[in-house]
């Protein structure tokens, strides 16, 4: 399995398509919605979309998609020349992550990223997913059996493409998806996310790097944003809490899980991370 595909399997996506509406003459959508990353697709017809940081306004066709990886105040408008006769159909989106570690992915993305249905030849050399999101598009016209949970399904496959937009076109210059595309941090990463329970240390993993280990510290905490121990333990988190709401494990095995000696050093680490006790999770 690829850096990319590992990562993004402990980080576990899931997307919600939670808005579909169509919009005649002049109309305008506010982005009154949770403050989580989200994005707009233009399912059918036109509109403008305005930000409130004093850049220019975008112009979307249908089969344009605008991700909005940090909240930032913006809305949908209709265009000056809008036909009251031809319908704009939009639908709105959020992106959720299962795992303490997607604040560490999101932060090395950029905070906008536009998809065309019909990319430039720069886009199209780095995966801009035009048929993808005519498949979107199609579900949301039809509207059959099924088509909100295709929608959310397709929706996935959407912020992995971006993903992979930003890693081939160069945007990302720090942070997670920098580091795994880094040949020594990438190896490191790689196997922390494939035994998060071995006892690892600085140490360990800046031989997995082949770097000494004041040298593997600092080019870590440059690259990711936190340190190589703080990333180990996110990790070992996401995976108790998990193990918790899923399998119904005591708080006894998730502070094994994780990596601690005592259920209450666990419990308030824990508690400090997700927000809730590990009994919490165990019973949701």
């Amino acid at each position: 399995m690829d850096e990319l595909s590992e990562l993004m399997r402990h980080l576990r996506l899931q997307t919600r398509v939670f808005h579909r509406t169509a919009h005649c003459g002049q109309w305008t959508l506010d982005a009154e919605y949770e403050r989580k990353a989200m994005f707009h697709l233009v399912a059918g017809g036109s509109c403008v979309l305005r930000t409130d940081d004093g850049t220019a306004d975008v112009a979307l066709q249908a089969g344009d998609a605008v991700l909005f990886i940090r909240p930032q105040d913006h809305c949908l408008i209709a265009p000056r020349d809008a036909d009251d006769t031809v319908a704009t159909l939009l639908l709105c989106g959020y992106f959720e992550f299962d795992s303490p570690l997607a604040e560490v992915l999101l932060a090395s993305l950029p905070a906008q990223m536009l998809l065309r249905h019909h990319p430039t030849p720069e886009d199209m050399a780095s995966g801009a997913p035009a048929a993808l999101l005519q498949l979107i598009i199609a579900e949301a016209e039809q509207n059959g059996p099924g088509a909100m949970l295709l929608m959310d399904k397709l929706s996935d496959a959407l912020f992995m493409y971006a993903l992979r937009q930003c890693v081939t076109s160069g945007t990302v210059e720090r942070g997670l998806l920098s580091a795994m595309s880094d040949p020594s941090l990438g190896a490191s990463l790689l196997a922390v996310h494939h035994d998060p329970q071995h006892p690892w240390t600085v140490a360990a993993l800046a031989d997995t790097a082949h770097l000494s280990r004041a040298a593997f510290a600092r080019r870590f905490v440059q690259a990711v944003g936190v340190t190589p121990m703080d990333y180990v333990t996110g990790l070992r988190m996401q995976q108790a809490q998990s193990a918790l709401a899923e399998r119904g494990v005591s708080v006894a095995e998730a502070a094994v899980i994780a990596g601690y000696a005592t259920e209450a050093a666990f419990s308030r680490a824990f508690k400090r991370i997700h927000g809730r006790s590990p009994g919490a999770s165990r019973s949701s």
